[in-house]
């Protein structure tokens, strides 16, 4: 199922092989991956192509934003999967340029891709943050996130990571990850 969301502002479609540059390119930039550490080419490839293939099981799979202004693809929303507690878990994300934050984008694209979700399925889905990044706490907050714990994810005793969960469709159990190796 390939879905396109249109917002006043944003599109929102699958990730296609047309992307790739744009993808690298971002997840080589500091300022685009902060809370989460730069990848190398490699692992920016490897991560592009983990996008392509979650969102040829799952249509709200990572997608990416586009600015209709000027056709900029500004960031992206939608979700992967996570390891949490022996299950693997769908867990919802999004990263904006900088020049992006502050507009509003992160919300309205979150909230036009939870829709499509809540049209696929049913149950809660998983939302990680750093304890320390307010603005995405707000985004969360704004789009139906509440706050279940916090955690030290992998391990890490330092940075301490809130874990999130939402509602989609009628809601339920925890929604876990199709195949999607």
């Amino acid at each position: 199922m390939v879905v396109t969301v249109e917002t006043d502002r944003l599109t929102l479609r699958p990730p296609v092989e047309g992307d790739r540059e744009r993808f690298v390119e971002l997840f080589t930039n500091e300022a685009f991956m902060v809370f989460a550490g730069v990848l190398d080419a490699v692992a920016a490839n490897a991560r592009f192509d983990r996008m392509l293939t979650v969102a040829k099981t799952i249509p709200y799979g990572k997608q990416p934003v586009i600015d209709r202004a000027n056709g900029t693809v500004v960031g992206y929303t939608g979700v992967d999967t996570v390891e949490l507690d022996g299950l693997v878990r769908l867990e919802w994300g999004w990263r904006f340029v900088p020049e992006a934050r502050g507009h509003g984008y992160a919300t309205e694209a979150t909230t036009a891709l939870l829709d499509v979700a809540g049209a696929c399925d049913s149950g809660d889905v998983l939302c990680i943050i750093a304890a320390d990044n307010r603005a995405s706490r707000r985004v969360a907050d704004k789009t139906g996130f509440r706050w279940w714990k916090r955690v030290n994810w992998d391990g890490d005793p330092v940075d301490p990571t809130d874990l999130l969960v939402r509602s989609i469709g009628a809601g339920g159990p925890p929604l876990l990850a199709p195949d999607v190796a």
